[in-house]
């Protein structure tokens, strides 16, 4: 027995250690007197392709067809035998195993996929712990998800401009309302930037109309404009090392591509890297989304900047002022539900409450002495206002001639007891929350307040143009009451609106159309590419490569319409609880977290299996006789080409390779331009 040994020289991609050459004759592996199962070996197809010669059985051409050619004086094989059968290759190469050669691994994942991994960095955590680990997971295990949360952030935002701007519009041609443009203003920022955090809308005692409408003698103008300063210095820009992350990134793809195509095309080991590589491009676009769409550096910011300044006044049966922070815009997931004696009492509140003109109103013969509240809760916080007794200027204090304007309009006066007052036990099944992400701080959960962010925001622009049109025959208001009646808000805003009514708001039904087809070209234009380049690279079938790709693409897209469906059923239940109707409410709060459990689960098991495929590309685990032979789909019809090299598979790789690199950059490009878009028809609508 002979065993010959020979130096193969290759590209830089495509480096190879020494690879076997043996005799016709099969060397026979001992080790101690035990023959083993499997042999390592430095280049699998060189030594499997060594066990063949011109005479074995097992031997196709370019088409996978079984030959038996006519063998030439020296022995060698004719041009026209490409490779083994299936049964070929696990009868005569199955003893074989890729050994990890350290130098050339840690070269191919220096190249193909560290810079991806490093580009995880510029993913959005703005969260706490563990949310910012299950943040990445989601992103990498469902880019869909990723895209469809920036989709909604970008297609909302453009809303909201477009709306304001014409809301600032006619408060500009309305002298007595002028005050209100710059709060205009800034209230369309501060909703643009609160998508990232669960946010309700509280009128309890006038708190969101006082916000909108009164004047700056009680602090609310102050409170928009310090608001809106403290989003805007901590809301997530393109900085210098974020740029230069993000083009190191591209320009590392880039090269790395240019050198394949010219060193090594037509590779089969270059071209199933390269394929590894191109289901990563979604990143470029991801990354840039989030950031261009708006998100906050850090968890808390939006908190911060909406309730910890005092600018509102309280003051006390004695006078006594104290500055207090405003709790119309509340930055929680809170569920306040009505007593069950008034439930409902003021859910035709907008549809009964005409403005009066001024003067009917003065022939009441009211006086305008304000009322002390009994009784008053920072819904915001959750926590007991520090001076119960005190009446909340602006806010809380009531006019009789505003009661006596409610009174002939058929609504009773409320009182604070009229509410409960302490928002709902954490609401759970097996311990785990029903209201799911929507609850969650952080931009990639962004997908799960579409319906709470939207109401919220409605609650606000209707108490802007409702008051601003309100001008028009009415003097300035002067109390909590009068704001209410001007911007036209019920004292019970709701959270969560019923799904059989998403008829009546089409914006939302056309956002979420519309994104999810933004996540689906995404998710299925990257991995698509990746599974284009790893199927036509011979042999020419859906192996271990593409379809592990094929896998990773449908499980991100189950992975994200879990989440999505789950939140639609939370946002269901919640929606029940909140006009205390419990009937089915326990099923559904099953499943719901059930979905959410095994979407998430999905997601994390989904990156961690992109990131692992990755590795065992570079490392050469993946060539064995069942994944070069395509035998996922073929089962035992294989073939794979171990007697040609690159020169002879160029024809076959250029237009392959060529065409998934330019498809995935176009879908990233275009994508881009998508977010891109939206966020400069919001600038062009405001600035």
């Amino acid at each position: 027995m002979r065993l010959g040994v020979r130096v193969c020289t290759v590209s830089l991609l495509n480096i190879k250690s020494a690879c076997l050459v043996s005799s016709t004759t099969a060397p026979n592996f001992t080790a101690m007197g035990t023959s083993l199962s499997t042999v390592s070996v430095p280049d699998w197809q060189t030594a499997c392709a060594s066990k063949f010669n011109c005479t074995s059985e097992g031997l196709v051409n370019i088409l996978g067809e079984a030959i038996f050619p006519t063998c030439p004086a020296n022995g060698s094989l004719p041009p026209d035998v490409w490779g083994i059968s299936n049964r070929a290759c696990e009868q005569s190469c199955g003893i074989f195993t890729q050994s990890v050669d350290f130098t050339s691994s840690a070269l191919t994942m220096s190249t193909w996929l560290l810079p991806w991994l490093a580009l995880i960095a510029q993913l959005p955590f703005e969260a706490n712990g563990s949310i910012n680990f299950m943040s990445a997971c989601l992103s990498i295990g469902s880019p869909a998800l990723a895209a469809y949360s920036i989709a909604l952030t970008a297609f909302n935002r453009r809303y909201i401009s477009i709306a304001f701007r014409k809301i600032k519009d006619r408060a500009q041609h309305n002298s007595r309302c002028r005050y209100m443009v710059e709060r205009v203003d800034a209230a369309a920022f501060i909703l643009r930037e609160t998508q990232q955090c669960p946010m309700r809308a509280n009128q309890r005692a006038g708190e969101l109309a006082s916000l909108i409408i009164l004047d700056d003698d009680n602090g609310q103008q102050k409170f928009w404009i310090t608001a809106e300063k403290d989003l805007r210095n901590t809301r997530r820009g393109f900085t210098q090392s974020f740029l230069a992350q993000v083009l190191f990134a591209f320009l590392a793809y880039l090269i790395s591509f240019i050198a394949a195509v010219h060193d090594s095309l037509g590779s089969p080991d270059v071209g199933n890297q390269f394929a590894s590589s191109t289901v990563w491009s979604w990143m470029f676009p991801i990354v840039f989304g989030y950031v261009r769409v708006g998100s906050q550096c850090k968890v808390g910011t939006i908190k911060k900047a909406l309730t910890d300044h005092k600018f509102i006044p309280e003051r006390d049966i004695t006078g006594k002022v104290e500055y207090v922070a405003q709790t119309g815009l509340c930055p929680n997931a809170d569920l306040h539900i009505l007593s069950d004696a008034r439930s409902g009492a003021f859910s035709t509140f907008r549809e009964t409450l005409p403005l009066l003109p001024i003067h009917q109103r003065h022939a009441s013969g009211a006086s305008q002495s304000e009322i002390p509240s009994l009784h008053t809760r920072d819904v915001c916080s959750g926590s007991q206002a520090p001076f119960p007794h005190m009446s909340r200027k602006g806010s809380v204090g009531r006019d009789s001639q505003s009661d006596y304007v409610l009174a002939q309009q058929g609504i009773p006066k409320l009182s604070p007891n009229d509410f409960d007052e302490s928002p709902s036990p954490l609401l759970t099944w097996w311990g785990f929350d029903v209201r799911g992400d929507e609850r969650t701080e952080g931009p990639i959960f962004n997908y799960a307040r579409i319906f709470t962010w939207f109401t919220f925001a409605g609650h606000v622009q209707r108490g802007f143009e409702n008051g601003i049109s309100s001008f028009r025959t009415m003097f300035n208001p002067s109390t909590a009451r009068d704001a209410a009646i001007r911007c036209r808000l019920e004292p019970e805003l709701r959270a969560f609106i019923p799904l059989s009514s998403l008829h009546q708001h089409p914006h939302i039904i056309h956002h979420m159309f519309q994104a999810a087809l933004v996540a689906l070209f995404l998710q299925w234009g990257t991995t698509g590419a990746a599974i284009l380049v790893a199927y036509w690279t011979p042999a020419v079938g859906l192996g271990c490569r593409s379809g592990g790709y094929l896998i990773y693409g449908i499980a991100a897209t189950v992975s994200w319409l879990m989440l999505v469906f789950s939140n639609l059923i939370s946002h269901e239940v919640m929606q029940r609880l909140e006009v205390r109707d419990q009937r089915g409410t326990r099923g559904l709060s099953a499943l719901a977290v059930i979905m959410r459990i095994t979407g998430k689960t999905l997601a994390i098991f989904n990156a961690a299996w992109l990131i692992a495929s990755g590795v065992m590309e570079d490392i050469g685990a993946f060539q064995t006789c069942w994944c070069d032979t395509d035998a996922f789909q073929y089962h035992g019809n294989g073939w794979i080409s171990v007697f040609k090299d690159a020169s002879d598979l160029r024809n076959v790789a250029g237009g392959t390779w060529i065409g998934g690199f330019v498809w995935s950059m176009g879908v990233c490009l275009a994508v881009s331009a998508v977010f891109a878009y939206q966020v400069n028809g919001e600038r062009n609508s405001l600035d």
